[in-house]
């Protein structure tokens, strides 16, 4: 995540007052140190499947001294079992994909007025521009972002708002009834 979607990302956790903060895609541990750095009460629960990203997210995590409040799982997202857990904000940052995936999974267990933070939406911005790559599997990843965003468009329990900051971001909410 850029500087300063990692900002866009820490304010929209300090507004929505997040307690319980699910990452699906850990990487080295910046965003979850992150998080759990701006109060002490809150829980951040981690995936990563990447042994390398791993072992360098367990290495941040214990020198940040907030081990405590971090629990990072070994595995792939759409396979792992996370304890029992109700997400104030989910953030969706690992294989671009599989979201709709991770979304369908996860977004049960968020919380009533949580918000799902989905990354990378606009992918370096070719994903409105996809002439820019002749790479075909660049190209299908592009594909899948952009069904990813349509399907975000189209669902009647959530709004979605896409905003143009870092790779861009889409913050998702429950529909207020």
């Amino acid at each position: 995540m850029m500087e300063d979607g990692l900002a866009f990302l820490l304010d929209q956790v300090r507004q929505a007052k997040v307690k319980n903060f699910l990452e699906i895609g850990t990487a080295i541990g910046k965003t979850a140190i992150a998080v759990a750095s701006l109060d002490p009460e809150i829980q951040v629960v981690t995936i990563e499947r990447d042994p390398k990203m791993i072992e360098a997210a367990k290495i941040n995590i214990a020198e940040s001294g907030l081990a405590s409040q971090i629990t990072l799982i070994e595995g792939d997202a759409n396979e792992v079992a996370l304890p029992d857990f109700l997400a104030d904000c989910i953030f969706i940052d690992a294989a671009k994909a599989q979201y709709q995936r991770f979304f369908a999974k996860y977004s049960p267990i968020l919380s009533r007025n949580g918000i799902i933070l989905s990354d990378n939406m606009n992918f370096h911005g070719m994903v409105d521009h996809p002439e820019r790559t002749n790479n075909r599997n660049t190209k299908h990843l592009l594909k899948k972002i952009r069904m990813y965003r349509e399907f975000l468009k189209s669902l009647e329990d959530f709004e979605t708002t896409f905003m143009d900051v870092g790779d861009g971001v889409a913050v998702t909410r429950r529909k207020k009834r």
